[in-house]
């Protein structure tokens, strides 16, 4: 097996089909084996009919077409709440020495699958030898030897294909602005959850995903890979549900985008790990006292910053 697809389920019925039906639609140059885990975590809605109806379809289809033969379905269960939990056990029970993974409202590109598999198999990051082939040839290779490490990780661009107003067609162009400035900070791509991959051996490494984070575990287990080698970028787009902005566009813009990501990068944990469900979809509402958790969050960095500069002093003296 060379790709294991994980995708995390939490009363996903009216979209999950769409999304098996992108991943089974895949243009390949070369033949790839690849299955897909779908995890069941807990719907209340008709989440796993929808998925067992698409299997019994899906190997019925496999039957007719040779074409799909290099292709399995599987759906699992994990109890446990959280999205967390939901891709630790699909990425543990996968058998890929690549572990891909996308949100079950989530429709991939048609190349999505080819693109992770070229990237990983050929250790070939598009945008560092791009760069790299403007250059001299003996300076390319001073820098090769030099900052070349083996990929471990490869994320890439989300984007909304419902953006039916003038606010999320705004967010759907500031999305790689965003990411772009921040990955030029820290010269490595964040890893997204909704369009990423790793290779298994360094996941099982870092001990898989922390699964006491309710948010951003995606974010932690990227800043654990990072460690061992390079997070390149995934020039794959995957479309994605716009419904977690929907409900208060401003919350979940500083929740998201810019609380989150910046307290990863800078601490290694989230900011605000208050989202109870797998893929938050309750109401993002500011609700009474939350501003206040917000707050002392703010404070509890801010006294950790001052801890960390107060140790630093001390050891100079």
């Amino acid at each position: 097996m060379d790709i294991s697809v994980v995708i995390p389920a939490f009363n996903e019925e009216k979209y999950i089909q769409n999304s098996l039906k992108s991943l089974i639609n895949q243009y390949l140059a070369t033949k790839i084996n690849y299955e897909i885990i779908v995890v069941d975590n807990n719907s209340q809605d008709k989440t796993k009919e929808k998925v067992l109806e698409f299997i019994d379809y899906f190997n019925n289809k496999k039957k007719l077409d040779e074409r799909l033969m290099n292709i399995d379905i599987f759906l699992m269960e994990e109890e446990r709440q959280g999205v967390a939990f939901a891709r630790q056990t699909g990425f543990q029970n996968a058998r890929g020495w690549i572990v891909a993974t996308t949100d079950a409202d989530c429709i991939v590109s048609p190349l999505w699958i080819r693109t992770i598999y070229n990237i990983f198999k050929y250790n070939y990051d598009p945008l560092y030898y791009n760069f790299l082939n403007n250059l001299p040839r003996k300076i390319k290779k001073s820098i090769i030897n030099t900052v070349n490490k083996p990929i471990v990780a490869c994320t890439g661009l989300i984007r909304f294909y419902d953006d039916d107003t003038y606010e999320l067609q705004v967010i759907n162009k500031l999305i790689p602005v965003f990411l772009g400035v921040g990955n030029f900070f820290w010269l490595s791509p964040a890893l997204h959850g909704s369009n990423c991959a790793v290779m298994k051996e360094f996941f099982d490494k870092v001990g898989g995903f922390n699964t006491s984070l309710k948010t951003g575990e995606d974010l932690d287990l990227g800043v654990k890979l990072s460690k061992y080698g390079r997070i390149v970028f995934l020039p794959s787009i995957v479309y994605s549900s716009s419904r977690r902005f929907r409900k208060n566009l401003l919350k979940a813009i500083a929740i998201y985008t810019f609380a989150n990501f910046l307290s990863h990068r800078l601490f290694g944990k989230p900011m605000i790990n208050e989202l109870d469900v797998a893929r938050g979809e309750k109401d993002i509402i500011l609700l009474n006292g939350e501003w206040e958790k917000i707050k002392s969050k703010i404070k509890e960095i801010i006294n950790e910053i001052k801890e960390k500069i107060n140790i630093e002093k001390i050891k100079k003296q």
